[in-house]
């Protein structure tokens, strides 16, 4: 069923002002006590039939019109006035926004573990209505009743996949309060037929805004299901508040990658009949999972058998994709030449643009990718928040805050670590860039692979000819056979 907006008819257009101003009031009925946060106005076109503008709120392209406020202390039932656009972006809708009539839906961002303002536990949203941008006698272009809560998804099981949640309490102690840790476990068909039977896990570190779930689509897409074999397969999920955990330890979003390896994967092998064993536990992920897959089994070299990385994020900040954040006068928006720096591209063809998508995530708040990679790489401040790498008006990078990111510089963190780690990595480390890569991924992989070979290193480190930013399916084959061949040759 397709939303139909409640119409609000304002006076005609004039030469006044334009208002910039919304009322917006919390409905008792869905919170009780006081609010402070952000709340925003989405707007999209009013013939656009399409989701509500909520669920376009964190859409990468084309993205609707936002404008944003922070508040304090909204007592329900309270009516707000909200005034002045100074925190907004409207993209590729240009000065088109500030005319005409607009579906617009406001939201208020509550949830502390979503990174997806107006989609996490306990966010408001009001219904849609239609306003008129070009509404010039009124006070405000529309009031807004925020009587509508977002719930918390429910994970759907099917015969041989279920939810694995724990509370972490490495990540509770960090936080002051509960977190939740949640991963799907796939069993194999096998498991019903022999109540003693231990298996090999493959543990999935999905892409950024990805859930436990994806790693469903994963195996949907997989053209050889046929090598999957008798496997228990975990989609693990690393969404926070700040964005992507990429299960590393840090400052901002706390020790993930030692909730995961102390806490998360004892308990499950342990529930599931894992193989309890390193040597039959394995590691694979995509984009953001592909770096955070590598850096698990770099950071527990021991603690499993190799990874399969495909189309990482930056493995060498020297290329953090188009950008060396280490040379002098680093700049995030612009390139040496001066001309605006591309963040993303569909073939030859620049889908995004450094500056805009950065704006964006400055007015959605934390949980965009630039500033997911902040949270995690930078030293936090006194207030838990962290220092950025860049100035958000100008692009540049503080060469001081880049100097702090070496320490997960994959590519730095191996020189630094290879001679002690050797013995336990050697053989382990399959990585797949891609030469078209989507989001300039690429040139780091081809950095990593000269380093490695530099140090007398035999991983597998390749860039694949004419490879988008998505699975290298052969390295994907490779995994699969590899583990089939392990868990055979052990007697398994």
């Amino acid at each position: 069923m397709r939303w139909i907006p409640t119409v609000v008819a304002f006076a005609a257009a004039s030469a006044l002002a334009q208002p910039e101003a919304i009322e917006v009031t919390i409905d008792p009925g869905v919170r009780s006590e006081a609010y402070s946060g952000r709340v925003y106005l989405v707007m999209t076109p009013s013939d656009d039939d399409g989701p509500t503008p909520r669920e376009q709120l964190n859409s990468w392209f084309g993205p609707p019109p936002v404008v944003a406020w922070d508040v304090e202390n909204i007592e329900p039932g309270e009516a707000l006035t909200l005034s002045g656009f100074d925190l907004m972006h409207v993209g590729q809708h240009g000065d088109a926004w500030r005319t005409g009539e607009w579906a617009a839906q406001a939201v208020a961002r509550v949830s502390l573990d979503s990174p997806k303002p107006g989609e996490g536990d306990g966010d408001l949203f009001s219904e849609p209505i239609t306003i008129d941008m070009g509404a010039a006698n009124s006070e405000v272009l529309g009031s807004f009743t925020l009587d509508r809560a977002c719930e918390k998804p429910v994970f759907e099981p099917t015969r041989w996949t279920d939810l694995f949640a724990i509370e972490s309490a490495l990540l509770s102690a960090f936080h002051g309060r509960p977190v939740e840790m949640r991963a799907s476990v796939t069993l194999p068909e096998s498991l019903s037929e022999d109540d003693i039977r231990t298996y090999p896990v493959v543990y999935y570190v999905t892409g950024f805004s990805g859930n436990e779930s994806e790693v469903l689509r994963y195996m949907e897409r997989m053209p050889h299901p046929e090598l999957m074999g008798d496997a228990i397969v975990v989609g693990l999920d690393a969404t926070n508040y700040w964005g992507h955990s990429v299960f590393a330890d840090s400052a901002v979003t706390g020790p993930w990658g030692a909730a995961l390896v102390e806490e998360l994967i004892p308990e499950l092998e342990a529930e599931f009949r894992g193989a309890q064993d390193a040597e039959h536990r394995y590691v694979t992920g995509i984009s953001s999972g592909g770096w955070g897959s590598l850096w698990v089994q770099i950071a527990s070299p021991v603690g499993f058998a190799g990874v399969w990385s495909h189309v990482p994020d930056p493995v060498d900040f020297n290329a953090f994709q188009t950008v060396d954040i280490y040379a002098d006068g680093a700049n995030i928006y612009d390139c040496e030449d001066g001309s605006p720096r591309p963040l993303g591209r569909r073939g030859a063809e620049v889908m995004l643009w450094a500056r805009d998508f950065i704006e964006r995530e400055r007015v959605l708040g934390p949980g965009g990718q630039i500033g997911s990679f902040e949270a995690v790489f930078s030293p936090a401040l006194e207030d838990g928040t962290p220092t950025l790498l860049f100035d958000r008006d100008t692009g540049l990078i503080d060469p001081r805050v880049a100097e702090a990111w070496k320490a997960y510089d994959i590519r730095r963190k191996l020189e630094r670590e290879w001679g002690d780690k050797q013995d336990s990595l050697s053989g382990k480390l399959r990585v797949y860039g891609g030469e078209m890569d989507n989001f300039y991924l690429g040139e780091a992989v081809d950095m990593l692979a000269e380093a490695m070979e530099a140090m007398g290193a035999d991983e597998e480190i390749v860039v694949i000819e004419g490879l988008p930013h998505t699975f290298h399916w052969e390295g994907d084959a490779d995994m699969w056979r590899t583990i089939a061949e392990r868990w055979e040759s052990a007697g398994k």
